[in-house]
């Protein structure tokens, strides 16, 4: 027989459902929890490095969401029509707001509720953060004095969320802009990689303290970016994930060994992370999730379902299982150590379990017209702001 080389069962069907990129979900969350239950419970050498799950969770974000505005978009055409455009922006923002604001304004009202007993110091500006997501500048702004109040504090991981929804912002103004003009595909490239750049050379070059340049949205936005880079590129080189289908399958073993040995092993945000190396790590992720496009044995392993069960309430999991690790403290559990860094665990999930079912999956598949969604969202951003003047 002849080797006819690639065939299209050498991808996975575009468009569909990739079970695999859910179990990158769960690798990165589970880095992240490990990282924090295992520094709350003085065992700061399990995950040391388990905060490179966010710059995963990161890069995979700005893939999918950049592939959901293209879908969009359409695909490219000839000089004289260069793309079919057909953008619905009220869709895309009411998806967003039932799949991100209930579970997020669940957990910032439960924490005002809760905070008279197990977080003192909470103040109306932190909820007020995490609720319509500034709290990385919000961090930033506040200080280094107020850091163990603000990044320390109940709501404090939801920098990232923030960090993430200022992205999806300047994503949506750079495809307007893109799709004016007579080439749109080639723009909104131009524009992406000018983007990466700056936050790369901004990562370089800035002399700003560390909690700056960790929760800086200019700093961090590369690896966002270099998701939305891999988006584009399939998106006008679909043949790609084909011709590369023989690489693709040791890069992401390559790629995916690199994110659990710095999980593993890298001490919190080491200097040449900051200055450079998260630039480094926007490319890594991407060839990582590039990689989960194609069929191999890591596509496989991250497919099995356990593993996508737990990336599916990933979110709701990030959300609730810091202020449960701040409320399990030795003295309150009597307990220390690595059963005190399991009841961590378990307890997060179980709650994030609860969140996923009983918030997030029923009001994110609930169908509602755009007017609807944007009063209840309305409503809800009322009653979290009247909480935490009241009771903070």
């Amino acid at each position: 027989m002849t080797d006819a080389g690639p065939t299209t069962a050498s991808v996975l069907p575009r468009g569909e459902y990739h079970p695999a990129l859910d179990g990158l979900r769960a690798v990165a969350v589970i880095a992240v929890v490990l990282f924090h239950a295992g520094a709350t419970s003085e065992l700061t050498g399990v995950a040391p490095g388990g905060f490179i799950g966010v710059s995963v969770f990161f890069t995979l974000s700005g893939y999918l969401v950049t592939t959901l505005l293209l879908r969009r978009v359409g695909r490219p055409g000839s000089v004289d029509q260069p793309s079919r455009v057909d953008l619905d922006l009220g869709r895309f923002w009411t998806r967003r707001l039932k799949r991100l604001a209930p579970a997020s304004f669940a957990v910032v009202l439960g924490t005002i509720l809760l905070s008279n007993r197990f977080w003192p110091g909470m103040a109306t500006s932190d909820a007020l953060a995490g609720a319509f997501g500034y709290t990385n500048w919000h961090v930033i702004w506040s200080g280094q004095d107020a850091l163990l109040r603000t990044i320390v504090g109940p709501l404090g991981p939801f920098w990232s969320l923030g960090i993430e929804e200022q992205f999806y912002l300047l994503l949506v103004v750079a495809v307007i802009a893109a799709v004016r003009t007579a080439r749109p595909m080639q723009t909104l490239t131009i524009l992406i990689a000018c983007g990466w750049s700056v936050s790369v050379a901004v990562q370089l070059l800035a002399n700003w303290p560390q909690y700056q340049l960790e929760f800086s949205t200019v700093t961090r936005a590369s690896e966002l970016i270099a998701g939305s880079a891999l988006a584009v590129l399939l998106h006008t080189r679909p043949d790609l994930l084909t011709r590369l289908s023989s690489l693709l399958g040791p890069v992401g073993i390559v790629t995916m060994t690199v994110v659990v040995v710095l999980a593993a092993t890298t001490d919190y945000d080491p200097p040449w992370l900051l200055h450079g190396g998260y630039g480094v790590m926007s490319l890594v992720n991407a060839a990582l999730v590039m990689s989960l496009l194609t069929p191999g044995p890591l596509t496989r392993a991250l497919a099995w379902a356990p593993a996508v069960a737990i990336g599916r309430l990933s979110y709701s999991w990030y959300l609730v299982h810091w202020p449960i690790i701040l409320m399990l403290t030795p003295d309150r559990t009597g307990l220390e150590s690595w059963a005190l860094l399991a009841l961590k665990v378990v307890a997060s999930l179980a709650l994030a379990v609860v969140l996923h079912r009983a918030v997030e999956q029923p009001l994110r598949r609930a169908e509602a017209r755009q007017r609807t969604v944007l009063v209840a969202w309305a409503a809800s951003s009322l009653v979290v702001v009247v909480a935490a003047i009241a009771l903070l």
